[in-house]
């Protein structure tokens, strides 16, 4: 049962992981596509941070960064 409730936020982190590793090695496609996506909705243009396994923090840190930049993150998606 616990299987069934985690499974969705399983399926969203791994679609977060894979749009904040393309973002980052694509930058001839992927990241002025993004960049303009966020000047276009007047937010800053940052990166979308990456979770690291090695570093504990950093999965937290992604999905504050696509909670706060939702508009963009749907656009791209």
């Amino acid at each position: 049962a616990l299987d069934k409730d985690i499974r969705p936020v399983k399926l969203a982190l791994g679609k977060l992981r894979k749009l904040a590793y393309k973002i980052i090695h694509s930058t001839t496609i992927m990241l002025p596509a993004w960049y303009s996506i966020l000047q276009d909705l007047a937010q800053p243009q940052m990166l979308m941070p990456r979770d690291v396994a090695t570093r504990w923090n950093s999965t937290f840190n992604m999905l504050d960064y696509a909670l706060g930049h939702r508009e963009a993150v749907d656009a791209v998606t």
